[in-house]
């Protein structure tokens, strides 16, 4: 992905795909760029979105699994 000015990124659109697990305490863990924007201030923004709310919230104490598997898309 190219760098762009924080003024160019203010107006550029873009679509982020990004797959990761949520464990039963709430923990996010394999955070992975799935599919890029193009753009790398997008992919990051949409990154650190994940990373700065980790731990996230817990699994419902009925949820079956240990961990769940998710699929994300962050449009902008």
């Amino acid at each position: 992905p190219k760098k762009e000015s924080e003024h160019e990124i203010q107006f550029t659109p873009g679509r982020v795909v990004i797959t990761f697990n949520v464990h039963r305490n709430g923990f996010l863990s394999d955070i992975q760029l799935l599919k890029t924007s193009g753009h790398r201030a997008l992919d990051d923004a949409a990154i650190n979105a994940l990373r700065t709310s980790n731990p996230t919230v817990p699994l419902p104490a009925e949820y079956p699994d240990d961990k769940a598997f998710f699929t994300v898309t962050f449009l902008y």
